[in-house]
């Protein structure tokens, strides 16, 4: 009887653990920081077509009040909290993360004009008191 008591909460830890975290987002980004960016991308050397060979596609693309392409990838990763796994709480979902966004814009050559990458922290709340 105790085995399967144990072997309960053993599978019950594992799965409490593996619902936890989510990242949305491009996964390319993941471990990129400033850094790592600047040593892969240089102004007007590196092409559209390096980028996506990078990084894969943007998450969106759009175009400068000049018509210039800027093509924007991000990345989310959020932990829930430890109060999230109390049973029947329903007032009070909270997950904190990080945020990494990277904005380029391209130059009428499709080559690196600029580019930012910023990194911040974030928190998501959800329930009836949030």
């Amino acid at each position: 009887m105790k085995l399967s008591n144990i072997r309960l909460c053993i599978v019950a830890s594992v799965l409490i653990l593996s619902v936890g975290c989510s990242s949305i987002g491009n996964n390319s980004l993941r471990h990129e920081t400033s850094a790592s960016i600047s040593n892969k991308i240089r102004v007007g050397v590196t092409s559209k077509t390096d980028i996506y060979a990078i990084l894969g596609a943007p998450i969106s693309t759009t175009f400068s009040g000049g018509g210039l392409e800027v093509a924007k990838y991000e990345y989310t990763h959020l932990t829930p909290r430890a109060q999230n796994f109390i049973p029947y709480n329903i007032f009070s979902r909270v997950q904190d993360g990080k945020k990494k966004e990277l904005v380029i814009l391209f130059d009428s050559k499709n080559l690196v004009e600029k580019y930012v990458i910023n990194e911040s922290d974030i928190q998501q709340r959800r329930g009836i008191f949030e």
